[in-house]
C-alpha cells in the first residue's frame, strides 16, 4: 500500500496542536486512510452527518465526547434524521428516556455547528453539491444519490467518520473520490418491459432492489431505461443501497457521467452482464410484500423523505377526499421541504384529509405508528426492506397511487399487477454482451474462466464468484450472475482492527447490515431476509463475506461493544470500513477491542470451514 502523505496542517491536527476533538477526528481519518490504501487526504466542500440518529448510549457518548472536546465543523454540514420529530413531538410513542437521549444527541450536533436540516435527503435542499464536488456524505441513500444523480464525489461513509470529516475538512483520496474509482464494472440490461411500466415509480424501486441484491458494492450501469425523474432515481438508489451496498450507479443517457453505457464503462468490456425482465421485477415486488395479513392498518410514504413534487402528486390524488376511519396515513419529509409545501397550502389540505406529516425522523426508525396496526402499505423499497425486522410489521409494497387509494377506502386496493402479462418481446441479442450464457432466472452472465470455475467455496455455500476482492460485499448465494470485482486492489490479509481473540465460529452465508440487521441490546440477527435470522452474534467469531446496507452499522457495532454483546472478532472476505469505524469508536470510548481482519479467498475458505478460530492481527488460525 502507498505511504500516506500528510500536509503540515494535517500533521498539526494529528499531533494535537488544535482542539482535542480535531486530534481525535484526524486520527480517525488517518486510520481510515490506512485501511483503504490512500496515499493522501483531500479537502471536502461539505458534509452530511448520519451519526446524529440515536442507536443507543454509544451514539450519545461519542457526540458528547466530541462536543465537550471542542468539536466544531469546518465545512457546511447538514444533519440526517434524528429519533424525535422536533416540530411534532407528540407523534413519538416511545420511552421518555429514549426521547431524552435523542434530544441530547441532537443538541450536541447543533453545538458543533451543524445545520438543523434533519433529513435523509439533503439533495432536496436549496444548496446541494455540484458536479465533481468533493464531499463527505453518510446515509446510504444520500451517498448513492450524490454520486449518481448529482455527480458529486463521496465514498460510502459511515457514522462517526462523517463527523470526523466535517471537523477536519479532509477525507482519504480513494475510491469514488477519484476518476478511476467511478467506472462501472457491471452492465445491467433491462429488457421486455413496455413503455408504460418503465414510467412507473414502482418499476424504479423494484429495479433498484434487484440491482442491490445482485451487484453488492459494484458500480452498475443500467441500459434500457431512457428517462427518469429525480424522485424515480431516488427510489432506485435507496433500494439498491439497502438491499445491497451500492454507492454509485450509472443510467445510460440519464445520469450525468453516463452519456452512454460505454462512457460509463470507461470504454472497457463489463466484468459481468445481468439481464432483467418482467419476471425478475415481479419477484422483487413479491419479496418486498411479505404481508401475511391483508387487513390494512397504516400507510407510510416518504422513505427517503418526500420531495416537493411528491407532495404535489399526493395533494392531487387526495383532493376533496379523506383518509378512512381507523387508517393512519403518514408522510415523512424534511422540514425545509415542508416549509415550501405549507407555503403552497398543500400541507393544510393534506392535514384536513387526515394525513399526518412527520419531519426530522422517519416511521421505520422511531415509534410513531401505533402498536401492530395491521399491514403497513408503502411505496418505499427501503421501508419495505427494513421495517419487518426493525418494527415487526407486515408490509405491502405498492405504488403511491395504490397507497393513497387504499388509505381513502380503508382496505388494500391493488391495480392489475404492474408486471403481469405485460412482457414485450426482448430485443436483446447475445452480441450486446460478452461471451457467456444465461442462468436459470434468465440473467445473462459473462463467461467464467476455467480457473474461476475451479475455485469454489463449497463449505460456505457461496460460489467462488461471489467473493469481491475490493472493499464491499458478496451478494446472495443463489445469484449465479455474480462475478468477482476487480477494482481497487488491497493487500491481503489486512487487519482493519488489530487485536487478539478466540471463539466459536458463526458463519454467515450472506453479507449483513448491522443496522436493521442486528438487535442492539443482545446481538440477535433480526434481518428477516437473512438466512441466519434469529442467530446471535454475541461472543462469537463472526465469519461473513462483508457488510451491506446502512451507514449506521458502525453505530450499532459500537453499541454492541458498549453493551458487551459484540462479536469477539469479525473475519471478512471483503473490506468493510463502516464496520471498522464502529470498532474504532468502541476502542476509543470503552477500551474494548473487536479484532477485524480481511482474508484472501483461500484463507477465508479455510476460516469458514472451522469450528473455532483464533484471530491475532492478520493471522486467523483454527483453534
Amino acid at each position: 500500500m502507498p505511504e500516506l502523505r500528510l500536509t503540515s496542517d494535517e500533521q498539526s491536527l494529528l499531533a494535537g496542536e488544535g482542539s482535542r476533538a480535531e486530534q481525535i477526528a484526524m486520527g480517525m481519518v488517518v486510520r481510515l486512510a490506512s485501511i483503504t490504501g490512500a496515499g493522501e487526504l483531500i479537502p471536502i466542500a461539505r458534509a452530511h452527518i448520519d451519526g446524529c440518529l440515536y442507536h443507543g448510549q454509544a451514539s450519545v457518548d461519542f457526540a458528547r465526547m466530541m462536543a465537550e472536546a471542542g468539536g466544531s465543523v469546518r465545512v457546511p454540514t447538514t444533519l440526517n434524521v434524528g429519533i424525535i420529530d422536533l416540530l411534532h413531538p407528540e407523534l413519538f410513542r416511545g420511552k421518555a428516556s429514549v426521547a431524552a437521549a435523542g434530544r441530547e444527541m441532537m443538541a450536541h450536533y447543533r453545538a458543533m455547528g451543524c445545520r438543523q436540516t434533519w433529513t435523509c435527503a439533503p439533495y432536496q435542499l436549496a444548496e446541494r453539491p455540484s458536479l465533481g464536488e468533493q464531499i463527505a456524505w453518510a446515509e446510504s441513500n444520500a451517498i448513492v444519490f450524490a454520486n449518481s444523480v448529482l455527480g458529486a464525489r463521496t465514498e460510502r461513509y459511515g457514522d462517526f467518520i462523517d463527523l470526523a470529516a466535517a471537523i477536519t475538512g479532509r477525507v482519504p483520496n480513494v475510491g469514488l473520490h477519484r476518476d478511476d474509482g467511478r467506472r462501472a464494472t457491471v452492465l445491467v440490461t433491462v429488457r421486455g418491459i413496455d413503455a408504460k411500466r418503465l414510467e412507473s415509480d414502482l418499476f424504479f424501486a423494484a429495479l433498484g432492489h434487484i440491482v442491490g441484491r445482485r451487484v453488492g458494492t459494484a458500480i452498475p450501469v443500467i441500459d434500457g431505461v431512457h428517462q427518469a425523474t429525480e424522485d424515480q432515481l431516488k427510489a432506485f438508489g435507496a433500494a439498491a443501497a439497502s438491499a445491497g451496498a451500492v454507492a454509485m450507479f450509472h443510467m445510460a443517457g440519464v445520469t450525468p457521467e453516463a452519456p452512454d453505457r460505454m462512457a460509463a464503462l470507461g470504454g472497457r468490456a463489463p466484468e459481468r452482464v445481468i439481464e432483467i425482465g418482467p419476471h425478475d421485477l415481479a419477484d422483487a415486488v413479491d419479496e418486498l410484500s411479505p404481508a401475511t395479513s391483508q387487513a390494512l392498518g397504516a400507510i407510510s410514504v416518504g422513505t427517503p423523505h418526500f420531495s416537493f413534487e411528491e407532495f404535489r402528486r399526493a395533494t392531487s390524488l387526495l383532493r376533496g377526499r379523506t383518509i378512512a376511519d381507523g387508517i393512519e396515513c403518514y408522510i415523512s419529509t424534511g422540514r425545509d421541504v415542508l416549509s415550501r409545501v405549507d407555503s403552497e397550502g398543500w400541507g393544510d389540505a393534506l392535514r384536513a384529509s387526515g394525513v399526518k406529516i412527520v419531519t426530522d425522523t422517519c416511521t421505520y426508525l422511531t415509534p410513531i405508528l401505533r402498536e401492530r396496526p395491521g399491514a403497513v402499505m408503502t411505496n418505499s423499497a427501503k421501508w419495505a426492506w427494513y421495517a419487518p425486522g426493525n418494527l415487526g410489521y407486515d408490509v405491502i409494497f405498492a405504488s403511491l397511487e395504490e397507497c393513497i387509494e387504499s388509505a381513502v377506502r380503508g382496505a388494500v386496493v391493488r391495480q392489475i399487477s404492474v408486471w403481469e402479462d405485460q412482457a414485450v418481446p426482448s430485443t436483446a441479442t447475445t452480441a450486446s454482451a460478452p461471451a457467456g450464457g444465461t442462468d436459470a432466472s434468465g440473467s445473462a452472465t459473462a463467461q467464467r474462466t476455467a480457473e474461476e470455475q475451479d475455485v469454489q467455496a463449497s463449505e460456505t455455500g457461496l460460489p467462488a464468484d461471489t467473493f469481491n476482492t475490493s472493499h464491499g460485499q458478496a451478494t446472495a448465494p443463489n445469484d449465479t450472475t455474480v462475478r468477482a470485482q476487480r477494482t481497487h486492489a488491497i493487500e491481503l490479509p489486512l487487519a482493519l482492527i488489530n487485536g487478539t481473540a478466540i471463539g466459536s465460529v458463526l458463519l454467515l452465508a450472506e453479507p449483513l447490515s448491522f443496522w436493521g440487521g442486528v438487535r442492539e441490546h443482545d446481538g440477535t440477527i433480526i434481518d428477516v431476509h437473512h438466512p441466519q435470522l434469529g442467530e446471535c452474534i454475541a461472543g462469537r467469531v463472526v465469519v461473513m463475506p462483508g457488510g451491506r446496507g446502512s451507514s449506521s452499522s458502525s453505530s450499532v457495532l459500537a453499541e454492541l461493544i458498549r453493551g458487551g454483546v459484540a462479536p469477539v472478532a469479525i473475519v471478512l472476505n471483503t473490506s468493510d470500513p463502516i464496520l471498522a469505524l464502529g470498532a474504532m469508536v468502541g476502542e476509543v470510548l470503552y477500551d474494548r477491542t473487536v479484532p477485524m481482519v480481511v482474508l484472501s479467498h483461500s484463507a477465508y475458505k479455510e476460516a469458514a470451514a472451522s469450528q473455532r478460530l483464533r484471530v491475532d492481527g492478520t493471522q486467523v488460525i483454527p483453534n
